[in-house]
């Protein structure tokens, strides 16, 4: 056995050692019914340990040994449920020396089946290691006295359910808040099992019935030990709710909070004597969703609610009822569902960015390149002549040279949003890169009379990925090359104030109007042609934001229709920590 490398296992071994924490002070505090209940949470706890042992296991050796273990739990649980239920409903003269004989017989026999299955296979017909998960997990066939030991199982976890669900019917109203916790909590095993049984396992193999008994055992504490129903307060209480990870509140017949675990403190960052007496109106203003189903919908429900930090939490409510009818308070069960709201959020752009490709493949790069091929087709089957192919070469290079540039800046945008980029900065000098890029747009410009300029007379040093801001560079002078006619400006300079580098690219041309501006840099494709009808697809300047901000900058424009526009970004003269 190896360090337990897995969440699996280390939530089962830590959860165990909690449980075993809390079976102790059970044993001091009480006795009775609720002492049985305390070696339930104990052998709940041998079965937790020792699966997150097996869990952390590679060899069928090591996993067998921790098995053998393991079933000291797994055969003896359930007469110790049957027991303790049997005390909890006030049977206890049903438990003669006899009785209790026969409700450990078959699992005092499974013990010794499972030590002794290499002699005779009964109830493992066949063990194996199975790799092809991220862990090694144990592969069994079982044999006929697993499945008699599985009817065991069910007939004494069902008895037990029956037995609490009769007394929960004939029960003060008192009584019936914990009746009813146990009830639901006894559920939880019972249906995780069922879903192993019809091999509805994570990996293939793993058994989620050893977390769903943490959950019975906790679930069950709390309605015994939360109500008082035996005198074990306040330690075992705030153990037990110690070891939940999502926040309670319990809310009385005013809606009024009545008790709080150390969790719900930490999410509305209080203490108790802050909350306790307080509405969920007062602790959550804002929330109307929450405060209507909390004050006006007395049914079961479930509101998503985001705070002020950004964290998202899931809140079930659960209203409580006396005879079936007068409503008496509320539970509010709040769970942290921030990873998975970031992972939806991840998901719809993953999805908006395969629609953005699929659309520019399919029509920005895909056109140009058909008309190259139907030009060709024709030259070479000899349906144009040699002057009128000769006339099509402007175009057609204009067609290469737009698709040149959709390639390039397409793969450098799809690398990064897919891939993540690596930033691999460096002290340069801007002017320098200034230079260079202008001179490799002087013919496009020549073209369209525009004149290209370099106001940077000073060199200024920056820090940032050099590739990734001649890309933004590029693509800021190829955009104002596109939208200004003959007789227009394009500069470039710098300013340096508080540590920044401030970077312009500014033109004299059409300029862009108000209610486009908003647009440029929008996660929606957003492009209109150029002054003498040149094409375009809106990845520029995302590209150009994406680039600037991963440098630890800012991008922004300034225009007004016929004035032109003056693009701006900021980079970093010394060396800065990034994250991603």
């Amino acid at each position: 056995m190896h360090f337990p490398n897995n969440v699996f296992a280390i939530t089962l071994i830590l959860s165990g050692l909690i449980t075993l924490g809390i079976a102790w002070m059970v044993f001091k505090k009480t006795g009775g019914a609720v002492r049985w209940f305390g070696y339930v949470m104990v052998f709940i706890a041998l079965w937790a340990i020792t699966y997150g042992c097996e869990l952390s296991s590679n060899t069928l050796q090591q996993m067998l040994f921790w098995i053998n273990i393991e079933y000291l739990g797994i055969g003896l649980l359930p007469p110790l449920w049957a027991i303790f239920v049997i005390g909890f409903v006030g049977k206890e003269s049903w438990l003669t020396p006899l009785t209790r004989v026969l409700i450990f017989s078959i699992g005092v026999i499974t013990v010794l089946m499972v030590w002794t299955n290499p002699l005779h296979h009964l109830h493992y017909s066949s063990v194996a290691v199975d790799n092809s998960g991220p862990f090694p997990l144990l592969s069994h066939h079982v044999g006929i006295w697993y499945r008699i030991h599985t009817a065991y199982f069910y007939i004494l976890l069902g008895g037990g359910l029956l037995l609490i669900a009769s007394r929960f019917k004939k029960a003060d109203e008192f009584i019936k808040k914990q009746n009813r916790i146990i009830l639901i909590g006894a559920m939880i095993p019972w249906l995780v099992n069922i879903a192993y049984l019809f091999v509805i396992r994570p990996f293939g193999h793993l058994d989620l019935t050893p977390f769903a008994f943490m959950a019975l055992s906790l679930f069950i504490a709390i309605g015994l030990l939360g109500f008082k129903l035996f005198d074990i307060v306040p330690i075992a209480r705030g153990k037990i709710f110690d070891a939940l990870q999502e926040g309670v509140l319990v809310l009385d017949a005013r809606d009024r909070v009545v008790d709080i675990n150390p969790p719900m403190r930490q999410i509305i960052g209080a203490n108790i004597d802050q909350v306790i007496g307080k509405t969920t109106a007062h602790l959550f203003p804002g929330f109307a969703d929450l405060n209507n189903t909390v004050c006006y919908n007395h049914e079961n429900g479930r509101v998503a609610i985001q705070l002020e930090d950004g964290r998202y939490f899931s809140v079930t409510l659960t209203s409580l009822f006396e005879n079936k009818t007068v409503y008496s308070g509320k539970i509010m069960l709040f769970r942290d569902i921030t990873e998975r709201k970031q992972t939806e959020y991840k998901l719809k752009e993953l999805n908006q960015l395969k629609d953005r490709l699929f659309s520019i493949i399919s029509h920005d790069l895909r056109s140009p390149l058909l008309s190259l091929m139907d030009i060709l087709k024709m030259a070479s089957d000899g349906m144009v002549s040699e002057h009128e192919f000769k006339s099509y070469l402007p175009t057609l290079s204009e067609n290469i040279g737009y698709t040149s540039g959709l390639v390039e800046n397409l793969l450098q945008w799809s690398k990064s949003q897919l891939e993540g980029t690596v930033i691999n900065a460096i002290q340069f000098d801007i002017k320098d890169n200034a230079v260079y890029v202008l001179n490799s747009f002087g013919q496009a410009a020549a073209d369209k009379g525009i004149s290209l300029q370099s106001n940077i007379q000073l060199a200024t040093i920056v820090y940032a990925d050099m590739d990734m801001i001649q890309a933004v560079l590029r693509n800021l002078v190829s955009n104002a090359i596109k939208f200004c006619t003959a007789g227009d400006k394009i500069a470039i300079s710098a300013d340096i104030k508080s540590n920044i580098a401030t970077i312009l690219v500014a033109d004299t041309g059409v300029g862009i109007g108000a209610e486009n501006i908003e647009r440029l840099f929008g996660n929606n494709n957003f492009t209109t042609r150029g002054t003498i009808n040149e094409q375009g697809t809106g990845l520029g300047l995302l590209l150009c934001k994406d680039f600037v901000e991963k440098n630890g900058g800012t991008i922004g424009v300034e225009s007004k229709i016929g004035e032109g526009s003056r693009f701006y970004f900021t980079l970093p003269i010394n060396v800065v920590a990034y994250e991603f």
